[in-house]
């Protein structure tokens, strides 16, 4: 059973590739955002404010665990953000970046709201 978890992960990391080769979603190096400070905690991701160094645009950073079932949520997140995008009232996906260190996973990044 752990294979096959194993193997839904690796099928959705690889989703996350073939979205960011195929030109379907932005990669951002994180060394583009400071000023990152935790806005909000939940139970399967937290909330970082920081601000867009190339044009001082702030952003939410939405973090979550690198597993099988919460890369799945992301993955329906980003599907449902591209098909509901051209309204106003819907926060803006941006594209993902990848903080290297043992407790991060994939950000989405998003306009704030106020």
């Amino acid at each position: 059973m752990a294979s096959s978890s194993n193997n839904n992960l690796d099928n959705q990391i690889q989703w996350f590739k073939d979205g960011v080769t195929g030109g379907y979603i932005n990669y951002y190096n994180y060394t583009e955002f400071n000023n990152i400070k935790a806005i909000g905690y939940g139970a399967f991701s937290n909330v970082r404010q920081a601000t867009w160094k190339n044009s001082n645009t702030v952003v939410a950073l939405k973090s979550f665990s690198n597993n099988g079932l919460i890369m799945k949520e992301i993955i329906n997140e980003i599907k449902l953000l591209h098909r509901v995008s051209f309204h106003t009232n819907i926060i803006k996906f941006f594209g993902i970046t990848e903080r290297k260190s043992r407790y991060a996973g994939f950000y989405l990044i998003k306009n704030q709201i106020y």
